[in-house]
This record gives structure tokens, C-alpha cells and sequence, in this order.
């Protein structure tokens, strides 16, 4: 009895853990559309991982991810930072807070443990943003109706889930998963499906949601696929040659379509000019005040920041009383870094590009095509950081967060990944 009792629970804990795994799966697949699902499944992820079988195994294993640990060096950043707004303030701002995302690598870690897993997190993704699109091209034609913000702001045509810029992200990163999956497949037939995936991600970026991060971020993407495909590993001055040919070509034709050419250069052109002689909150003007107040606010705490959540109230009050003081109220300054100097000072930045520099350096030891789709993603948050703040948003943060966490173990550091059972 002792023995079928054991046999029973280790049954069921196998089961349990199972079931976490297809959570940690669905935390991928709702990262991108829905918040409320994103929380469910990571907690139950979290909770299934501490309930299923090889508990202290995996863990282990998780902890001594180079990626876990990089988040928790991070979380452990922001905690003190909350710290310091508490010595500041008397207020302790960890309650709600986003500093606990950084956990999440740690959770996905303990559960996707094998490449089989990790491909279903990334395929959960992937089906999410395919479905996006799907719904995308419904409104296009008709099929599905506008939401409603579209009557207040046209840009938002064609947008799903969220607002135009997150699924334009979310694309730029399933196209970069579309890219580096067909280099290597031997089929021809999932290549041209790939592939022609990546035609109408690319038409919906171009001609439905018009969103300007997304067309930023685009060139730099190409221009390191191009690199990847025509460059990497080859020294022949025709590669290079062919190389440049191309990127000239496709910058030129792309900047020659009307919408691309009125959204990236005659609204920057006419926004930032609205703004200089008339303080008119336009998309841009807003961006050039944000980072016109946030600059004071960094030069008065320059080591160690203000704190935790101390970058709105003090922006807040840097522009009380000034004209359309209301259209320039914004939860961050559109700035990664900025965001990083105005609450973790210049210690807290140099942490983080470290972070990010060895993330950068880890993700170069992968094989392909996860060394392609990680690069790619890193290069997608850094370029659109320039202009918005992704760390400060739900989506951006939450798909960045759980993208990364599915890094395999590089090579050279890897066990065996059937140190734990595929079952188990």
C-alpha cells in the first residue's frame, strides 16, 4: 500500500507538472493579447511548478540559467531602488509593481526544460500573433468590425488587441521567428508557408497599422537579417557588394511608398515644428518634452536616481502650469534609458547595460535559429526603446520578459537535457 501510494502521488505530481508546462506555453500565447490571461497563466504556472514531480531538480537547474539570473541581478536593482523611494518618501512603492516580472524567467525556467517545450512556447506565440493578423486583415476587408477607438484616433485602423505599435512589435518579432525557421527547414513546401507568412506580416506593417516605432525598428531588422543571410561567416567583397545593393534598394523603394513617407518624414517634420512655435502636443512634441523635463530630473540625482516610480510625480510636477499642460501627461518619458537615469541614476544604467551586454553575448554562443530569432528580439527592444518606454508598458514588457525566458542553455554550459525526464 506504502508503495501504490507513492506510485499514485508521483502520477499525479507528473501530471501537475505537465500542466505547467502547457501554462507556461499559454503565457506566451496571451502575452501578446490579453493581460488578464497572461497573469492567470504565469501564477499557475508557478504554482504547478512548485507542485509537480523533480521540484528541487528543476529549480536548481533554473537558478543556474544565465538569463534567471540576469532578471534576478535586475529585480534586485529595482527592489533596492524601491528602498531608496521608501528612505525618500516614506512610501513603499512594491505593491502592484512590475519589479516582479523579473521572477518570471526563473518560473519559465524550472518548467521549459527541453527544446521540445521551449518550441511549444515559441509556437504559442507565434499562433497568437498569426491570429492577430487574421483579424487584422478581417477589419481591412470589412470582415470585422473597427474597434471603437478608431473614431478618436485613426492610427488605431486595423489594430486588435492592443494599440498599433505592440502588434507591430509583435510582428517584427514573428517575422524574425519566420526568417530564421525557413533558413533552416528542408521543406519546401513550410518555407514557402513561412514565407509567405512574412509577406503579409510585412503588408500589414506597411499599408494597416502605420505604426512609426514599428517602421523604425524595421530598418536596423533588416539590415541584420540581410547581414545574416548574405554576410555572416563569408568574406567575399560580392556578398558585401550585394549586401549594400540591396539595403539601398529596399530603403529607397520602402521609403518611396506614400503612407511610410508621410508617417516617418512629413508628420515628424510637421509635428516637431507644431510644437516649437506653438507648444502643440502632437505624438513627437510630446516626446521632445518628456525628454526636454526628464533631463533636470536626472541631473539633480545623478548616482542612484530618485527612486522607484518617482519619475511621473516628478515630471508631473516639473509642468503644472504650463499651456496644454493636460496633453503632456504621460506615465514615462518614451525612453528606456531615460526612465533607467531618472530612477537608478547612472549605477542603476551601467547595470543594465551590462545585463544587456552579456545577454547580447550569451544569446552569440546559441545555434541556429534560436541565435537569429534571440538577436533579433534584442535588437527589436533596443530600437524601439529609443522612442517609447517598453519596460513601463504590460505587453512590451510581458513579451520581452517571457520571449527571453525560453533561451535555451548555450552549448557550451549546457547539461544534458535529459537530466530530467521528457515526461517528468
Amino acid at each position: 500500500m506504502p508503495d501504490e501510494h507513492r506510485s499514485r502521488l508521483a502520477v499525479t505530481r507528473d501530471g501537475l507538472l505537465t500542466a505547467g508546462r502547457w501554462c507556461a506555453v499559454a503565457s506566451l500565447f496571451f502575452a501578446s493579447v490579453n493581460k488578464p490571461g497572461t497573469n492567470i497563466a504565469v501564477f499557475l504556472s508557478l504554482v504547478f511548478s512548485l507542485l509537480g514531480s523533480h521540484t528541487r531538480e528543476r529549480w536548481t537547474m533554473a537558478i543556474r540559467h544565465p538569463v534567471a539570473r540576469g532578471f534576478l541581478v535586475w529585480c534586485g536593482v529595482l527592489v533596492l531602488s524601491a528602498f531608496h523611494t521608501w528612505y525618500l518618501t516614506s512610501s513603499l512603492p512594491l505593491r502592484g509593481t512590475f519589479v516582479w516580472v523579473c521572477l518570471y524567467p526563473l518560473v519559465m525556467a524550472s518548467l521549459l526544460q527541453t527544446t521540445q517545450w521551449r518550441h511549444r512556447a515559441l509556437a504559442g506565440f507565434a499562433v497568437a500573433v498569426l491570429v492577430t493578423l487574421a483579424l487584422s486583415y478581417g477589419m481591412s476587408f470589412g470582415l470585422i468590425p473597427q474597434r471603437a477607438r478608431v473614431e478618436h484616433n485613426p492610427f488605431m485602423v486595423d489594430s486588435v488587441f492592443k494599440e498599433y505599435t505592440q502588434q507591430g512589435l509583435a510582428l517584427l518579432i514573428y517575422l524574425s521567428m519566420a526568417v530564421a525557421a525557413s533558413l533552416e527547414t528542408n521543406s519546401r513546401r513550410d518555407k514557402l508557408l513561412l514565407l509567405g507568412s512574412v509577406v503579409l506580416g510585412l503588408i500589414n506593417i506597411f499599408f494597416m497599422i502605420e505604426s512609426r516605432t514599428t517602421y523604425l525598428t524595421l530598418f536596423p531588422l533588416a539590415a541584420f537579417w540581410g547581414w545574416w543571410i548574405f554576410l555572416r561567416g563569408r568574406t567575399s567583397w560580392r556578398s558585401v557588394v550585394l549586401f549594400f545593393s540591396l539595403g539601398v534598394v529596399l530603403l529607397s523603394s520602402t521609403l518611396l511608398v506614400p503612407n511610410i513617407r508621410t508617417r516617418l518624414v512629413h508628420s515628424l517634420v510637421s509635428e516637431t515644428d507644431l510644437y516649437l512655435k506653438h507648444h502643440v502636443a502632437t505624438p513627437t512634441g510630446i516626446r521632445l518634452e518628456l525628454w526636454r523635463k526628464t533631463i533636470p530630473i536626472v541631473e539633480s540625482a545623478p548616482i542612484f536616481g530618485h527612486g522607484l516610480h518617482q519619475w511621473a510625480p516628478l515630471y508631473k510636477r516639473s509642468i503644472e502650469g504650463t499651456r496644454d499642460m493636460h496633453g503632456y501627461v504621460m506615465g514615462h518619458p518614451h525612453q528606456e534609458m531615460l526612465l533607467i537615469l531618472a530612477e537608478q541614476g547612472t549605477v542603476g544604467l551601467l547595470i543594465f547595460l551590462v545585463l544587456l551586454f552579456l545577454l547580447a553575448r550569451y544569446i552569440s554562443r546559441l545555434d541556429p535559429p534560436e541565435q537569429g530569432i534571440y538577436a533579433s528580439i534584442l535588437l527589436i527592444y533596443l530600437v524601439a526603446g529609443l522612442a517609447n518606454g517598453l519596460w513601463a508598458d504590460f505587453t512590451h514588457r510581458n513579451v520581452f520578459v517571457l520571449l527571453l525566458a525560453c533561451i535555451p542553455l548555450a552549448r557550451a554550459r549546457t547539461r544534458p537535457e535529459t537530466a530530467l525526464p521528457e515526461s517528468a
